[in-house]
């Protein structure tokens, strides 16, 4: 077997943690990569996986919503629906850790490190809409994937922020229910996958990040409240950065228990190295609820409906709900935010709840985002081609179409699910699929 792109102290440290099990740890280097991808489920049912089946090889068996792919005979990545957000194509193993926080309807989530975005919009798919995802990612660059993540798979319920821990921490202290810390890692389980990332490892690199990770944990630890958990991740090997990670910040923290702990091997499971453990804190004095009533929301200012005016006129002939309720309106850029959305005042946000559109001179022109986010039944004209059509195709190259709609705003749907604006003129459906997005 060809091993040669491993480091050598990467494997002289795996043979001495694994012992009888190195050889077959080895072995899995002979393998190719497992792909898989995880169905979104506030856009997906069970007619979506059942569209693309023949895609499909078999589920994840720890992750309900995930799927194995068969990547030699399959392009998911050019599907109409990834282009809809109906799934995020996502390693099995990474999918493991939300799966273990279990995020439920109404929590105030975080999610620390969260670019390009699986395990946030993972998280968002448990919210269901309902509570509050922060999802932070302090790299500029890399937060605005994951902002456009969020929008792909039609996250209503999200403030995407770009931040230092340290700064979130003192913003929230006490706040969230649950937290992802996804932590930057040495990258061990990524090998495998991706052999450049053996030429940035070294056993220093191994101990700079267990550096990093104690800081990142501290801060979470800060903003989590009494009886809350935090889920820690890596896609390292490296006990230095797990097992003795966690140890560690437990003896810094003792009001924090470890609940659970797994590690995923490649010579095990179908998927990469992974490492997750649930922890919980402490709540003997019942603080709970009381850290939920002191959390800080945003305040509205009321905006007057004259400024509002063409989109009022937007939504009272295109959205069959009223669409009124938390809006912020910066510049002539307009949001929704969700119930309960954190006071952000001073942070570095991308994205703050749903972006609904521009308000341009006499015009109101709905975003992307709202698209997205919609479904057929909340609009008053949509109009649906099939995922295997040239109609599809067409569109996402950004041709016009030509249908039986009455005339205006008109939400386009692959197979049901929505995926872009038209805007239809006399039968004409022009094409409002953004440019930067649009098939080659």
């Amino acid at each position: 077997m060809d091993t040669s792109f491993l480091p050598i102290d990467f494997i002289n440290r795996m043979e001495q943690d694994l012992g009888p099990d190195f050889h077959a740890f080895l072995r899995s280097y002979e393998k190719s990569k497992i792909s898989a991808l995880r169905f979104n489920p506030i856009k997906a049912d069970d007619k979506a996986i059942e569209n693309i089946k023949d895609m499909l090889t078999g589920p994840v068996k720890w992750s309900p919503n995930g799927y194995y792919y068969d990547d030699e005979n399959s392009r998911p990545g050019v599907h109409p629906y990834h282009h809809g957000g109906i799934y995020y194509i996502q390693d099995a193993s990474a999918q493991l850790p939300v799966e273990m926080l279990s995020p439920k309807p109404g929590d105030f989530c975080l999610d620390l490190c969260a670019a390009p975005g699986g395990k946030s919009t993972q998280i968002a798919g448990y919210l269901n809409g309902q509570g509050i995802l922060v999802s932070n990612e302090p790299m500029k660059n890399r937060a605005k994937i994951l902002s456009e993540n969020v929008e792909r798979l039609g996250i209503r319920n999200a403030i995407v922020t770009s931040e230092y821990p340290d700064k979130l921490a003192t913003k929230f202290p006490e706040y969230f229910d649950k937290i992802m810390v996804d932590a930057p890692c040495s990258g061990e389980g990524m090998f495998r996958k991706n052999h450049d990332a053996c030429t940035e490892w070294s056993l220093e690199s191994v101990e700079m990040c267990a550096a990093r990770q104690a800081e990142i944990l501290d801060r979470a630890y800060e903003m989590l409240i009494p009886g809350g958990r935090i889920c820690y991740s890596t896609c390292t090997f490296a006990k230095l950065e797990d097992e003795e990670a966690v140890a560690s910040f437990i003896s810094r923290h003792p009001d924090m228990t470890l609940i659970e702990e797994k590690r995923l091997w490649p010579h095990e499971v179908e998927g990469e190295g992974h490492y997750a453990a649930l922890l919980e804190k402490a709540d003997p004095e019942n603080r709970a609820e009381d850290c939920k009533a002191e959390r800080e929301t945003f305040s509205f200012k009321k905006i007057n409906d004259k400024i509002l005016n063409d989109y009022l006129i937007f939504i009272k002939d295109t959205l069959v709900d009223k669409w009124r309720d938390n809006l912020l309106l910066l510049g002539d850029l307009l949001y929704t935010l969700p119930d309960g959305c954190p006071d952000f005042e001073g942070l570095h946000v991308l994205r703050g709840g749903l972006f609904l559109g521009t308000l341009k001179k006499n015009r109101f022109e709905p975003s992307h985002a709202l698209a997205l986010a919609l479904k057929a039944d909340e609009v008053k004209r949509s109009f649906n081609v099939s995922s295997d059509s040239k109609e599809i195709e067409d569109y996402l190259k950004g041709q016009s179409l030509m249908g039986d709609v009455s005339d205006g705003w008109t939400l386009i749907t692959v197979d049901g699910y929505s995926i872009g604006w038209g805007k239809t003129v006399k039968g004409q459906i022009k094409n409002h699929y953004p440019k930067g997005l649009r098939k080659v």
